[in-house]
């Protein structure tokens, strides 16, 4: 039943009006293999079109998956599928010649081509030579795209579907594990803005609205992360004596805590608990007070393995480890205030235990205000 509702999705968005081919139909009579054969070796424009500059490139990107973010390696991999159309007169032309040709927003769907057979040693159509620029594994030059399609009004398109290991960007861990991250795909040509120029699909603005999801079936798979917002744009950056157009989508997630709150937080929380009940424990009694608390240091000193796969070596600590070290800190402390505790009853006589007695009064309250103090200068500032 989802996958239905995902269908009847994609049907709505196909119908809706658009600049391009976001609605064409398939012929009513079939389209023969003869045809597409005679439409491509009619085909012999590798120039880029003269007097359609700049070639508008009509883009969209969608995001199916991101998975393995890796901390330690500021990479990620997502399952993405790129449509990339553009308008060229000369293959309007071509069709008028072959009787083809119609002058709609809503083409008819004629032929799809091998890459290696319109874009290879014989090129037959204009490239404008897209890559996405992000990805750690360059593909090879004939595998940029899955096939190209020709449309009754002179619509090229280009298709991508791929799964690839993306590059992260000015990454801060400091609030972690309460951080946000920025997952960015970047588009680019290699030729300038005068000759080829991005213009976002408008579809981007609903998977903007959407942030990716699609009614009764979920769009983008982020696991342990949660999408709060996705912004597009196509930019212009100069480099040396050109402008450059380029197409960027920026997926800002967020952190799932649930994980880190009742994996490691809370049991972190409870072994200072175990260690501060020491101040309940007979002042005579060191041997039993310095055990819990030695105990419950160690099994601190091993929460820093837990989390040490999803950041890297950083020059900064952030919330987290600052968590550990302030809990380190007050056991201890712990198991020093128990020590002197015993040695004021051996050598002051001490019974009333006072030590413990302030302890049992002011050491969770300090360490609760400790905490809520580093919540509020790491989370909320």
């Amino acid at each position: 039943m989802k996958k239905f509702f995902f269908i009847l999705f994609f049907l709505f968005l196909f119908e809706t009006k658009s600049w391009s081919i976001n609605k064409f139909k398939y012929s009513k009579e079939p389209i023969t293999g003869e045809f597409c054969q005679k439409l491509l070796s009619e085909l012999n424009f590798p120039g880029f079109p003269a007097k359609d500059l700049p070639v508008k490139i009509n883009t969209e990107l969608l995001v199916e998956e991101i998975n393995n973010v890796d901390g330690k390696s500021l990479s990620y991999d997502a399952l993405y599928t790129l449509w990339m159309y553009w308008i060229d007169h000369r293959v309007a032309g071509v069709l008028k010649k072959l009787g083809k040709y119609e002058n709609t927003d809503e083409p008819t769907y004629l032929c799809d081509y091998e890459v290696a057979s319109v874009w290879g040693e014989k090129r037959k159509l204009f490239d404008p030579v897209i890559e996405v620029y992000n990805q750690k594994k360059t593909p090879k030059y004939s595998d940029r795209f899955n096939w190209i399609e020709i449309f009754s009004n002179g619509t090229v398109q280009a298709r991508l579907r791929d799964t690839n290991e993306f590059k992260s960007k000015n990454i801060d861990f400091s609030k972690f594990p309460f951080d946000k991250h920025s997952f960015i795909f970047e588009v680019y040509s290699e030729f300038p803005k005068d000759i080829v120029e991005f213009v976002p699909n408008e579809k981007m603005a609903l998977y903007e609205k959407n942030l990716y999801k699609f009614d009764s079936e979920d769009g983008l798979t982020t696991p342990d992360w949660k999408v709060t917002k996705v912004k597009t744009s196509a930019i212009t950056f100069k480099k040396d004596k050109y402008d450059y157009s380029g197409f960027v989508v920026e997926i800002e997630a967020k952190r799932q805590v649930i994980y880190y709150i009742f994996k490691i937080m809370m049991p972190v929380v409870f072994l200072i608990i175990i260690t501060w009940s020491v101040f309940w424990i007979k002042v005579t009694e060191l041997q039993s007070k310095v055990n819990v608390s030695v105990v419950t240091l160690l099994a601190l000193i091993a929460y820093n393995f837990v989390f040490e796969k999803d950041i890297p070596k950083l020059s900064y600590l952030t919330y987290l480890d600052i968590f550990i070290l302030i809990s380190y800190f007050f056991a201890g402390m712990a198991t020093i205030l128990a020590v002197y505790s015993h040695w004021r009853f051996v050598v002051y006589e001490d019974t009333a235990n006072s030590v413990s007695v302030t302890m049992r009064k002011y050491g969770p309250l300090l360490y609760i205000i400790t905490n809520l103090l580093l919540i509020f200068i790491f989370i909320y500032i």
